[in-house]
């Protein structure tokens, strides 16, 4: 639920959020509106309502997007996105309720819109993925997310269910949801691709073991923290 701060901001952004971003772009003005209708429909949206529940969590992710922007020193006109990606993104935030995954769709799209990061967009792979999480999953990224990723490595570096702070029983349930995603192979399966001399340097060289075998992280973590994580 959003409270009476989260109401002020809501208030701030619903007199801007219609305005902002650049209307020649589509997607980016279907984004807008879309954010903007939330807002101003949250105090009268239906709290049982499917469509309350969906206008309540396109309006927090708004705000929280808001202050990832004020954050990075930008403002929200700067934000281009294609319907392509702007309705897909829309549609797997629309349906998150918990506090820190809406923060991860914040910071993912608040990333898109700097314009230093060339290389981070909003892309159909990593929404999927981040729609596609359980909260639980975050506290196992933002422990993975800790390590530089994009270091070149020729000796893996390897952790166990006691580097995370959650039971081992519900690191495998994460774990298996992103070899699922594409984020982890598991057990030197098909999809690491290669198998890398071992004088080979590469990123995302870790691995981690657990009661149901080892899993090796893929390049295709390397982008979602790049996506996801306050850039500094």
């Amino acid at each position: 639920m959003i409270g009476d701060e989260g109401f002020k901001a809501a208030v701030e952004i619903a007199k801007t959020t219609s305005k902002v971003i650049d209307a020649g772009e589509k997607g980016a003005r279907y984004l807008a509106e879309t954010f903007a209708e939330a807002v101003n429909a949250l105090a009268g949206a239906a709290a049982d309502s499917a469509k309350g529940f969906r206008m309540r969590n396109r309006a927090s992710v708004a705000i929280k997007t808001q202050r990832h922007l004020q954050g990075l020193g930008l403002d929200i006109n700067l934000l281009r996105i294609e319907d392509r990606a702007a309705v897909p993104l829309i549609e797997s935030l629309s349906v998150e309720s918990d506090d820190g995954l809406q923060e991860m769709w914040a910071s993912y799209i608040a990333n898109a819109a700097d314009p230093h990061q060339s290389t981070i967009g909003i892309t159909r792979i990593i929404t999927d993925a981040i729609g596609k999480l359980e909260p639980e999953d975050k506290t196992v990224l933002d422990r993975l997310f800790l390590l530089d990723l994009a270091e070149l490595r020729n000796t893996s570096l390897r952790l166990s269910s006691s580097d995370f702070h959650i039971s081992e029983e519900a690191l495998n349930f994460s774990l298996s949801r992103f070899v699922a995603l594409g984020l982890f192979s598991r057990d030197n399966s098909g999809s690491v691709g290669f198998a890398a001399e071992k004088s080979h340097e590469m990123p995302c060289n870790v691995e981690i073991y657990t009661s149901i075998g080892w899993f090796q992280a893929l390049p295709l973590l390397l982008m979602f923290k790049q996506s996801v994580t306050r850039v500094s």
